[in-house]
């Protein structure tokens, strides 16, 4: 379903679901991040849903969960002052991270797409970068809306690169679902 008007960056509330056919091999980016084949298989074939609360409108706190799969979920926090931050996740071990608000030029310059960013929040978008601790691999996601096949849809423009120098450019799509709190 594609987002409603009504949300923005900004406004992130609700229940968002990966679009698989719109989407890049989200396996792909699990093998360069050191992912187990048995979870990258289990995870490429359940469904991927983000439930996303927002304390303010610069904190973002997102739970994913992998249905028809026997992995627990992870929940990611967001904030958006480009300060780094670490902490443990259950699948990639130790990681840092930071994420801030970009202008649109800015995210332009780093779409692999050639499609543009919709101005739905005051000619900005947010780029969240992290990668583990350790080195082993790095990513940057930039966030933001676009119209696809001809619907508004919240994208993240991926890109996912490891120590061995392997590197893949992706893009997640996905569908709002409902609200949340």
């Amino acid at each position: 379903m594609s987002a409603p008007p009504s949300k923005t960056l900004a406004d992130l509330r609700g229940r968002w679901k990966l679009n698989k056919s719109l989407s890049a091999d989200v396996a792909s980016i699990l093998a360069l991040q050191g992912t187990s084949k048995l979870v990258r298989n289990a995870i490429g074939s359940a469904s991927v849903t983000l439930t996303i609360s927002q304390p303010n409108g610069n904190e973002y706190s997102i739970k994913q969960t992998a249905t028809a799969a026997a992995i627990s979920g992870t929940t990611e926090q967001y904030i958006l002052d480009n300060e780094w931050r670490t902490n443990k996740d259950p699948f990639f071990g130790e990681v840092k991270g930071r994420s801030r608000w970009i202008g649109l030029d800015e995210g332009n310059a780093m779409e692999d797409f050639n499609e543009s960013w919709e101005d739905s929040d005051g000619g900005r978008l947010i780029v969240a970068e992290g990668g583990s601790t350790d080195g082993q691999w790095e990513a940057t996601r930039v966030w933001g809306f676009k119209e696809l096949d001809g619907e508004r849809r919240w994208t993240q423009s991926v890109h996912v690169w490891n120590r061995e120098g392997e590197d893949f450019r992706g893009r997640m799509v996905y569908d709002f679902d409902s609200e949340g709190n």
